[in-house]
């Protein structure tokens, strides 16, 4: 995972999304999500065993990357 907050797939706390994730300097782990209606999670280093990632979306119709 890159720190550029990119699109993927993951399984946090035995569910699926796709989000953007972002690794923050604090070695926390930023999730959102494009839709607005939805509010970000912030998932601290220690709990960092909660969270796969799946793989990264690099295209939806339109090129992701």
């Amino acid at each position: 995972m890159n720190n550029d907050g990119g699109i993927y797939v993951i399984n946090y706390d035995g569910e699926f999304f796709v989000k953007r994730v972002q690794k923050q300097l604090n070695g926390t782990i930023a999730i959102t999500s494009d839709n607005k209606n939805y509010g970000d999670i912030v998932i601290a280093s220690a709990n960092l065993n909660t969270l796969k990632i799946i793989g990264r979306v690099i295209w939806s119709g339109h090129p992701m990357v």
